[in-house]
């Protein structure tokens, strides 16, 4: 089939539609009728504590009412509401998502529980800091061509403990990076990584900023001054970091960049490339409201899975033009 055809797509999985969207008309019923029972819970709460003010005369009976009110709708919470949204979700990742994964790229898997681990996140060098909170979900993985690529969604965190003037303490989660972390294989042994960051310190602040940047070690100059403009580059060697950022690689991240988004940042180590796709929604989701063959959200998917297949054409990671020592 062509592997953006909408209508082929959900051709392919129309059993596996049909029983989903049975499965969430199930599941919309069931809240439907929990909402109800709510409602009449809330209600019941209210006369009752009404009723308990005039025949005690006291105001301890609205407590009581609150109490009772609370209790009944996490009761009838848990039994209408439940998990039905999350195993409508399960379900339309194992039953829908998987198949077109394999369909499109019979080379890769889908495994929706796992992730690209901490321990590699954090091993990239992409960022400064360590996270103290990091989830990971819907990994892709498997061979693209010549090329072995990894990738998930990613949701790194940094906890932050703050006192103001009274002596109170508050503590608050800074996101640190949440979007697509991608790995593929670069075909190259480095001696030394190359890591192109967002060129946030000279864009903000001009010349000083140009200035500050000297002072994180291993700045290395790029030919392109459009590439310059928006990358900060460091190595520690040279004219590795040249051999590897060519003309062309340039001209191709600065297409990423504009694809995907200014805070791209990018990594070469290991004989891998390392790419941190920022992005705040979150992605291979199928949504219940929205009927399960709903064709929109379905070129939404699929166009989804397509931006992180091309990561390797665009990149023309297939092109072997080193071998590894």
């Amino acid at each position: 089939m062509s592997r953006w055809d909408v209508d082929q797509a959900l051709a392919q999985v129309s059993n596996e539609v049909a029983a989903l969207e049975q499965f969430r008309q199930e599941v919309l019923a069931s809240r439907s009728k929990g909402a109800q029972v709510i409602g009449l819970v809330i209600a019941g709460a209210i006369v009752a504590g009404f009723l308990g003010v005039v025949v005690t005369e006291s105001l301890a009976a609205v407590f009581i009412g609150i109490f009772l009110g609370v209790v009944g709708v996490a009761i009838a919470h848990h039994v209408y509401y439940g998990r039905g949204a999350e195993q409508y979700r399960w379900m339309f990742k194992t039953h829908l998502l998987s198949k077109w994964v394999s369909l499109m790229e019979p080379g890769v898997t889908f495994e929706p529980q796992s992730g690209i681990e901490e321990s590699l996140f954090v091993g990239s060098d992409l960022f400064k800091e360590r996270p103290d909170r990091y989830g990971c979900e819907d990994l892709i993985q498997g061979m693209i061509g010549k090329t072995q690529v990894r990738f998930s969604e990613v949701h790194a965190e940094t906890k932050h403990t703050s006192t103001d003037s009274n002596g109170n303490r508050s503590t608050h989660w800074k996101t640190l990076f949440e979007g697509i972390f991608f790995i593929a294989d670069f075909n190259k042994e480095f001696r030394s990584p190359v890591m192109v960051m967002p060129d946030v310190a000279e864009k903000n602040f001009g010349w000083l900023g140009k200035k500050l940047q000297k002072l994180g070690g291993g700045l290395q100059t790029m030919e392109n001054p459009e590439f310059e403009r928006h990358f900060v580059v460091r190595g520690a060697d040279a004219v590795e970091a040249r051999y590897i950022l060519t003309p062309a690689m340039q001209e191709r991240l600065l297409g990423l960049r504009g694809k995907l988004g200014r805070g791209l940042r990018v990594g070469f180590r290991s004989s891998h490339v390392w790419l941190a796709i920022p992005n705040a929604s979150d992605w291979f989701e199928g949504d219940l409201k929205l009927p399960a063959g709903d064709q929109r959200q379905t070129q939404m998917l699929l166009g989804q899975l397509r931006t992180c297949f091309e990561l390797v054409e665009e990149l023309d990671l297939n092109t072997r033009i080193w071998t590894k020592e």
